[in-house]
């Protein structure tokens, strides 16, 4: 039975790994003992492993209970996203990797990293993987196979550990891993560390900063003082009204005019790019929504929407919001600076989850407002006849292109349509969205009125004209736009003040955070200091550490370091301790935790300068005279 099983494991790993069934029988008759395996049974009946070592034996699994731990630890980990990449050190409790795989619904990606070839042939004996392998995606990097060496692993951890995985990934060593392998164990997640450190400051680089991002959120932050929040539409909106998202996708074109019949009793809100469709149509929507920070102005460009009421975000294309002249709705973001004025208004907090689309963004307000019917329109997800959007969008007439090799999806009105990645995630999002909402609110209803593209689980369909005629036909007609312009502003004149005043001194906030950061260098530079010296004095090193610890913790309370934080695209963890120290590996510890917390601190010092440059231009002279200054900032 155990040679059955391993066999079997065998020719699973060589169908999804193919020669890696000659590396194992090779390296096995090449093997030299240097432990010793011991197989036991535990109290409930299961294998286990013990190992010797230098007169020295570590069992691998609990003798009274080898599952619960493993059970635990996976709970800890909660819902893992597609893809996310789990690194584990250690295969000698086969039970953490079963209850890994076997609890976790979506595919992850799963990096084994064995550093005994011999734990690992008793581990081939003692279950089978064909199940876990076909469900998710599983390495095994065991350590003395020709070719897994530290060099290869770095090319393999790499494809897996990219930028945007990061912040998903989890590692995990073994219990008793550390104590046998110490020297390859640390090896590893060093490996692993000083990728993920290489892909965040890549990105960095790349992206200098996102100082677009950064410079929309200090351009837009003025339209605060005279802004509008999402929490406050429901007081003129009425829930029974039904509600349309205007998407932009090539059906657009066919229904377009029917939405004339909708105006004044349906609220209407338009994305970006279905904007100039709209208008040419002689369709005025009651809103429009841009979220993208790069968005071109050409896509609203008109006379007739400079007035229209927006929809946006603080990190939005800052050329729209200036060229736009009418009321500007926002909802809360998390950014720490603005926050704090969103709570001087007094009003509710207000969020939009976003299914990544400027679409999924109205969606999500209108469900978030209390509507409790949303029509789609133009919503094709797909390439519907082989075009991404509307004519009249980017293009006025858009160019077909070859769908052949694009992934296929279930369609409304065609038995499969053609799409891309981007829109399969809005279309995932949409699916499980929509099943939420109708499982909480009974009287929920979507309807897909885009006629054309992706099918769109749990939605009512109908044309664009029947979903009208049945929905505002018997409403009476409002001037939607006469009931938003009851609406004051979030900011009473007192608050305002107070806003104006505390834009006014985000570059004086911008000094301080460098010079703090300045102060944080100096405490690195000085442990780099104690780490040259031959003999390391421990207390000393550990003094300076505390002090760092609490350097960091102010400067995280600071609302500009938020933004360096996300600008640097969340690097912050650099700061933190190294998890797998070890006395014989200070000296080397404590000059790698210098070398990165100098090196992050100037890129904060420099963020913090050019931050504070552009919030001199924005918030000068110019912004003192459009908004006044009459009071001190409190």
């Amino acid at each position: 039975m155990v040679m059955e099983i391993f066999e079997k494991n065998l020719e699973v790993l060589e169908k999804y790994y193919p020669g890696m069934n000659r590396l194992i029988e090779k390296a096995k008759e090449d093997l030299v003992s240097k432990l010793e395996v011991i197989e036991e049974v535990s109290y409930t009946g299961e294998k286990i492993l013990k190992i010797k070592k230098n007169e020295k034996t570590l069992f691998l699994n609990g003798k009274r209970d080898t599952t619960e731990p493993a059970q635990m630890w996976v709970k800890t980990l909660g819902k893992l996203e597609r893809n996310a990449p789990v690194l584990l050190v250690g295969v000698g409790n086969p039970s953490y990797l079963k209850e890994l795989v076997e609890q976790t619904d979506n595919r992850i990606a799963v990096i084994v990293y064995e550093p005994s070839l011999q734990i690992f042939l008793k581990f081939l004996e003692m279950v089978d993987i064909e199940k876990w392998m076909e469900k998710h995606l599983i390495v095994f990097w065991i350590d003395s196979l020709e070719d897994m060496d530290g060099a290869h692993i770095k090319e393999v951890l790499a494809k897996i550990l990219t930028y945007e995985m990061l912040e998903y990934s989890k590692t995990f060593v073994l219990p008793n891993y550390e104590k046998l392998f110490p020297d390859k164990v640390v090896e590893f997640v060093k490996i692993c560390k000083d990728i993920a450190f290489s892909e965040l400051m890549l990105f960095n680089t790349r992206n200098a900063f996102s100082v677009v991002m950064v410079k929309n959120l200090f351009s837009n932050a003025r339209y605060l003082c005279d802004g509008y929040k999402t929490t406050q539409i429901p007081q003129v909106i009425p829930q029974d009204m039904p509600g349309i998202v205007v998407a932009a996708g090539p059906s657009l074109n066919k229904n377009i005019h029917e939405l004339k019949k909708a105006k004044g009793k349906a609220f209407i809100v338009a994305v970006d790019t279905a904007v100039k469709p709209l208008l040419q149509a002689g369709i005025m929507p009651d809103m429009f929504a841009i979220i993208d920070g790069l968005k071109p102005l050409e896509l609203v460009q008109r006379e007739e929407a400079r007035n229209i009421p927006l929809l946006t975000m603080l990190n939005a294309a800052s050329e729209v919001l200036e060229y736009h002249t009418g009321m500007k709705i926002f909802y809360n973001q998390g950014y720490q600076f603005a926050e704090r004025i969103f709570l001087k208004s007094g009003h509710p907090i207000g969020d939009v989850p976003g299914g990544g689309s400027v679409a999924t963004h109205v969606f999500s307000f209108l469900c978030k407002i209390g509507l409790k019917t949303i029509i789609l329109v133009g919503q094709d997800l797909a390439f519907t006849g082989n075009k991404s959007h509307a004519d009249g969008t980017f293009q006025q007439i858009m160019e077909e292109v070859d769908t052949s090799n694009f992934i296929m999806v279930e369609g409304d009105y065609e038995e499969m349509v053609p799409t891309r990645p981007d829109f399969k995630a809005y279309l995932d999002w949409y699916n499980w969205v929509v099943e939420g909402y109708k499982n909480r609110y009974k009287d929920f209803r979507v309807i897909n009125a885009t006629e054309g593209g992706a099918k769109i689980n749990n939605t009512e369909i109908m044309t664009l004209k029947e979903a009208i005629e049945q929905e505002c036909a018997n409403r009476e007609e409002m001037d939607i736009q006469k009931c938003l312009k009851k609406l004051p502003p979030m900011l009473d004149e007192d608050k305002r003040i107070w806003t104006v005043e505390y834009l006014k001194s985000i570059p004086e906030k911008c000094t301080l955070l460098r010079e703090e950061a300045r102060e944080i260098r100096k405490l690195y530079l000085k442990i780099d200091k104690i780490c040259n010296r031959r003999k390391i004095e421990k207390k000393e090193y550990e003094s300076i550490l505390k002090k760092l610890n609490k350097r960091i913790e102010k400067i995280e309370d600071s609302s500009m370091y938020q933004l360096v934080e996300i600008s640097m695209n969340n690097a912050a963890y650099i700061l933190r301790g190294e998890q797998f120290l070890s006395e014989d590996s200070l000296q080397a510890e404590g000059k790698e935790i210098a070398r990165k917390g100098i090196l992050y601190m100037d890129n904060v010092m420099k963020a913090a300068e050019s931050f504070k440059e552009y919030a001199e231009e924005i918030f000068g002279e110019k912004f003192a005279k459009e908004f006044g200054i009459r009071k001190d900032c409190k």
